[in-house]
């Protein structure tokens, strides 16, 4: 009979891979127990992405589904020697768009409690591989091969027309709650809040939350129902807090620390370090007034942003 310690050990097969370097990318994941008996496996597209970010980004979803699981003990089968030699310590993180990656596959492996890596060649990870390139597939667009069946597409932009709400009822609700508890707790609601708050069950919930990720309107932890970000709000501590009131919020950017402070209200401060020189970056807000000078530079154009909204 196996222990319980068995039970809540993984492995976790991962791949990304990015057509063009950058270009459009995903990122495969397979979870098996330790004797190779498949537990589930699945994919994303992340729109245009570097090879290194998409093998990071199947990291921290592998990461994300082992920790809203249960499971305790997770190893990390990957074929990127540079993920693998930067996870280890042995290498350093020098990119910084990679950097938030590492550093939240980290925070999720504190969580977790124990997390291994291992090294291995592309013809024994296969399967991800395999779930990487349908994920391509797709971020690629119509143009591309057909995804299998089951696959699961990639969101859809939010298109209201004049004359329908692109939200139902309980879907509404439950963004309203959402961005309730952000502002006054400073952190997301969890499913069973959520539930308990609009009077729905657990498993409508899930779908109302899986529904706005897919209309843009909220955006959830890689294979969870988890909140991460509602814009302009972040779930998970960044690089730039708000400071309003005694109490930290975390932005996704210096631009939504400017909408934290709007919809909070209140005297605040936000203060961060620009990623390419280091200087200080600094918005305060007085009297409704906003203090402080600067240009404001988008490495990104806006309309693209969503091609990678967890990390543009």
């Amino acid at each position: 009979m196996a222990s319980h310690h068995e039970l809540l050990m993984i492995v976790a097969y991962i791949d990304g891979g990015a057509r063009g370097n950058p270009g459009p990318a995903g990122f495969g994941v397979r979870i098996e127990q330790p004797d190779g008996t498949l537990v589930e496996e699945f994919h994303e597209s992340i729109g245009t992405a570097t090879n290194n970010a998409a093998e990071y980004r199947a990291l921290v979803a592998a990461l994300e589904w082992a920790r809203s699981h249960g499971h305790r003990e997770v190893h990390v089968k990957s074929d990127s020697l540079l993920l693998v030699q930067q996870m280890l310590g042995n290498y350093k993180v020098k990119n910084p768009g990679l950097q938030p990656l590492s550093a939240m596959a980290r925070l999720l492996a504190l969580e977790i409690g124990r997390v291994t890596f291992e090294h291995v060649g592309r013809a024994l990870n296969a399967h991800a591989d395999r779930l990487a390139n349908e994920a391509m597939d797709l971020a690629a667009g119509p143009a591309s091969p057909k995804p299998r069946a089951g696959s699961t597409p990639g969101p859809q932009p939010l298109v209201p027309t004049a004359d329908s709400d692109p939200f139902t009822p309980l879907e509404r609700a439950v963004r309203l709650f959402v961005y309730d508890q952000f502002v006054k707790t400073t952190k997301a609601p969890d499913l069973t809040t959520i539930a308990a708050a609009v009077k729905r069950t657990p498993d409508a919930v899930t779908s109302a939350l899986k529904r706005l990720a897919e209309l843009r309107a909220l955006v959830l932890a890689p294979a969870t129902v988890n909140v991460w970000m509602a814009h302009p709000f972040s779930a998970v501590p960044t690089a730039y807090p708000v400071a309003i009131a005694g109490r930290t919020y975390w932005a996704n950017c210096a631009w939504d620390a400017a909408g934290v402070l709007s919809l909070v209200g209140g005297d605040g401060d936000c203060r961060t370090q620009c990623a390419d020189c280091g200087q200080e970056i600094a918005i305060a807000v007085r009297d409704g007034r906003v203090h402080g000078d600067g240009v404001v530079h988008y490495a990104v154009p806006p309309k693209r942003f969503w091609e990678n909204v967890a990390f543009t």
